[in-house]
């Protein structure tokens, strides 16, 4: 009995001195990034300057005093200390964006400041993270780091560094976005949209632009979780995960991926401001219900240009609130009819917005089959939905899109993870294979593409026989896809057999 109340108080004491670190974190990420902008206006020798040096310098004995050396390291606005995540509050959120950008000047992702570190030191280098905001020369910025005494800059990670993290390091970085996405849209009141919200969604755009255009695969991986536990503004996360990856595939530039993002994260931002008890009842509507429920568009518009002005990003935000419902041909949708076409990036949400919903449960429906889902998307093509940008939304996520299940003519069962690699991505999609030919599942998911020829004869080693509902069988899929897998490297691919083939045709007849 008493050893357990010793491993419980050991526990407890672990806690409380996690807690503090994080509170003596915060406290430092506040003060070195007041004095930086103080500094940007007196000389260190003022009376302010010196209160937030004082400050800032206890913070860092504290610190010191709890873990010994400190090992600050910088992520897309997130902050850790000696591999704490600090969670950001209104104040350390700014400061650590800040210093974020500050230090990625130097090609740096965080900082270590040993024991015993001088108190000019610190100051030094207060002054060395506010120059690269005033455009010096960073060879000489990096010089006066390297002169630092007990400070260390800690570089960001190398091209082959990232290439040794794999695929596994992007599943896992997909999943914390999805984290981070759902306390983005889902822990707040969407009608207040405050800036700390705004620069916090802007932050998280970013990442999954960079996820898009890193790992694809996996940013569409995401749009599987359908976890019913999960809170219904999670719709919009998935909104504009597809949104974005559409827009990739139209090859829109990276600023003006962003834009779209951010639209699309809170394109439903006028259901916040109708009754809630609307989007969940299982009957028909009256038509007062129903136009109370079709307000949501011109409320969420007239919110947001009230709110936030008529700047482009504001601008942007309520045309997508307003345009997401309105039918391509002008002869249907809400909240009014016009043949005029909407914007670029309403039409690119609604696209979006329409193939999520049909996959999602609904109070009065179940959901539709990934597949399923694909074919009424395209019937609706030139109708309700631009069709140029649903056929760019078919080929982006194929036939069968990713997290569906499906039984293949050998007797084994996969997941399809999206395109394929060969000479039909959209029929043909890579898929990790569950179960041998026999059904026996696997101990190990093995990831395999479709477009992969018998090594003997002409013919393909595998073919989707038929999908299947994961959720009747029980099956895991999410889990499934982003966990561990064996990755083998196809044989003999149809689009190699169709290279093979033109050579032989161009190759010069001996006389």
């Amino acid at each position: 009995m008493s050893a357990a109340l010793t491993i419980g108080a050991g526990a407890e004491d672990e806690r409380q001195q996690r807690a503090q670190v994080v509170q003596h974190a915060r406290e430092f990420l506040m003060h070195l990034d007041a004095l930086g902008r103080q500094l940007t206006l007196y000389d260190p020798g003022n009376a302010a300057v010196r209160r937030t040096l004082e400050r800032l310098i206890a913070d860092v004995r504290a610190l010191q005093a709890e873990t010994g050396e400190i090992a600050l390291a910088f992520a897309d606005g997130h902050a850790f200390v000696n591999g704490v995540w600090v969670r950001a509050n209104r104040r350390t959120w700014e400061a650590a964006v800040n210093l974020t950008d500050r230090l990625g000047r130097l090609d740096s992702r965080g900082l270590v400041l040993e024991e015993g570190v001088a108190d000019q030191v610190i100051l030094s280098l207060a002054q060395l993270l506010n120059n690269p905001s005033q455009g010096h020369d960073i060879d000489a910025l990096e010089a006066r780091a390297d002169a630092l005494d007990g400070v260390r800059l800690l570089p960001l990670p190398s091209d082959a560094d990232r290439a040794r993290m794999g695929r596994g390091a992007a599943r896992e970085d997909a999943v914390d976005l999805f984290r981070e996405g759902l306390l983005a849209v889902a822990d707040q009141d969407l009608a207040d949209l405050d800036l700390f919200l705004r620069r916090r969604q802007r932050a998280l755009v970013k990442r999954l632009v960079a996820l898009c255009e890193e790992s694809p695969e996996e940013a569409l991986a995401l749009t599987a979780m359908r976890d019913p536990c999960l809170p219904p503004q999670a719709h919009s996360l998935l909104v504009c995960i597809y949104a974005v990856a559409l827009g990739r595939q139209l090859d829109l530039s990276r600023r003006t991926l962003i834009r779209l993002g951010v639209a699309a994260l809170s394109h439903n931002l006028g259901e916040a401001l109708v009754d809630s008890d609307l989007f969940a009842a299982n009957r028909e509507l009256s038509p007062g219900e129903r136009d109370e429920l079709e307000a949501h568009t011109l409320r969420g518009a007239l919110h947001v240009v009230t709110h936030h002005g008529l700047a482009a990003p504001a601008l942007e935000r309520a045309l997508a609130s307003l345009e997401h419902h309105l039918h391509h041909d002008g002869r249907g949708g809400y909240p009014f009819k016009t043949n005029r076409p909407a914007h670029l990036f309403s039409r690119i949400i609604a696209v979006a917005d329409v193939f999520d919903a049909l996959s999602q449960d609904r109070p009065w429906r179940q959901a539709w089959a990934p597949d399923q889902a694909v074919k009424l998307v395209m019937r609706r093509a030139g109708r309700q939905l631009d069709p140029v940008l649903v056929r760019a939304m078919v080929k982006l996520i194929g036939r069968y899109p990713p997290g569906s299940l499906v039984e293949l003519d050998s007797g084994a069962w996969a997941v399809v993870l999206g395109p394929g690699a060969g000479l039909r991505p959209l029929e043909r999609p890579r898929v990790l294979l569950i179960s041998d030919d026999d059904g026996q599942r696997l101990p190990t998911p093995v990831a395999a593409d479709l477009g992969e020829r018998h090594p003997q004869r002409r013919a393909w080693l595998r073919t989707i026989a038929r999908t299947r509902d994961p959720k009747r069988l029980g099956e895991p899929v999410v889990r499934i896809l982003f966990g561990p897998r064996l990755e083998t490297p196809p044989g003999r691919m149809d689009i190699d057999e169709a290279r093979e083939l033109r050579r032989r045709r161009t190759r010069p007849k001996e006389s």
